[in-house]
């Protein structure tokens, strides 16, 4: 799961969050050091606070895994909105310029990250989700969550009537063996397991592999991979590591060469 800085840019609402809480930071921080002496111990903690946090948020976006860290994410932010908020009553009614415009600094701080737990706190498929990318590929396309779900009870419908099938025939092996025989994976695909790959294909999202079926491949954002059958709304694919497994076809689109 590489570092790519363009994923940040393909996202322009979290790029302009960025920004904005880059720059109410840096004039919190810049009236702080001019007005030291009046600035408490736990203000210093909370730039440095909110600087890891930001931080944190930046590598899951570079390396597209704000899908699997949002919660975690989301609990660290919130940590950071009740720290922030606490600062802000007390140097925005200061008198002295530098502490005014610390609290203003930290306004715009707060804003972001009250921006930013509403982000985190929604799921795949609603509007803010899908509008800052984390439950998209980057281009605001929603991850369909529904249909992929949806095809996983159709695949797993057709694979237990097949192995009903083989069982009435005097096969011995169950449901469970069905799903790791290469055999059965050739009566489903058409083709041998080990088939030459039709064509290659670039993962548009990532997808963890269900543990309860193990005929499930998990796959990364921007993957490449070998596509062995691409009939149904499962595709049976190769990966680089040599594994063989099914993924589905709507978190896929063809590599044109």
């Amino acid at each position: 799961m590489g570092f790519r800085l363009k994923r940040v840019f393909s996202s322009p609402v979290f790029f302009g969050t960025l920004l904005l809480i880059l720059a109410g930071l840096a004039a919190a921080v810049v009236g702080a050091c001019l007005k030291t002496p009046y600035i408490a111990s736990t203000t210093w903690f909370m730039f440095a606070y909110i600087a890891v946090v930001e931080g944190a948020l930046f590598a899951a976006i570079t390396t597209s895994t704000l899908h699997k860290y949002r919660l975690a994410l989301l609990s660290l932010i919130s940590v950071g909105l009740s720290l922030n908020v606490a600062h802000i009553g007390t140097y925005i009614n200061a008198s002295v310029g530098a502490l005014q415009a610390l609290g203003a600094g930290l306004i715009f701080v707060e804003i972001t990250l009250f921006f930013w737990v509403l982000v985190l706190g929604s799921g795949p498929g609603t509007y803010l989700a899908d509008l800052c990318g984390t439950g998209a590929d980057g281009r605001g396309n929603a991850l369909p969550v529904a249909e992929v779900s949806m095809s996983r009870t159709n695949y797993r419908q057709t694979m237990g009537s097949v192995a009903r099938s083989s069982t009435a025939a005097g096969a011995n092996n169950g449901v469970s063996d069905y799903y790791a025989s290469d055999l059965t994976q050739s009566m489903v695909s058409g083709k041998p397991a080990d088939a030459p790959a039709v064509y290659k294909a670039r993962a548009l999202y990532a997808y963890d592999a269900n543990p309860d079926d193990p005929n499930e491949v998990s796959i990364v954002k921007d993957e490449t991979l070998l596509v062995i059958d691409d009939s149904g709304k499962w595709w049976q694919v190769k990966k680089e590591d040599g594994s063989v497994g099914i993924a589905p076809s709507n978190y896929l689109t063809r590599v044109m060469s």
